[in-house]
């Protein structure tokens, strides 16, 4: 396998987690009780995979030659 289809298969399930982390929380949001902790930890491991992918975005495009 290739090195842009490795990272393009890396930013396809980085951004699979991301959605599932957004409806985790969407729906923690609209119990009773929402888990502030728990909320706040799916926040972090977004905001870590989101500079992941851009990164990740980045690298696909300095393979191509972008003048």
């Amino acid at each position: 396998m290739g090195r842009n289809k490795k990272l393009r298969l890396r930013l396809e399930s980085l951004r699979g987690r991301i959605t599932d982390h957004r409806i985790k929380i969407a729906l923690e949001q609209q119990g009773a009780h929402p888990d502030r902790r728990l909320i706040k930890h799916w926040d972090v491991e977004i905001k870590a995979w989101e500079q992941t992918v851009s990164n990740l975005e980045r690298r696909l495009k300095k393979g191509k030659r972008y003048d």
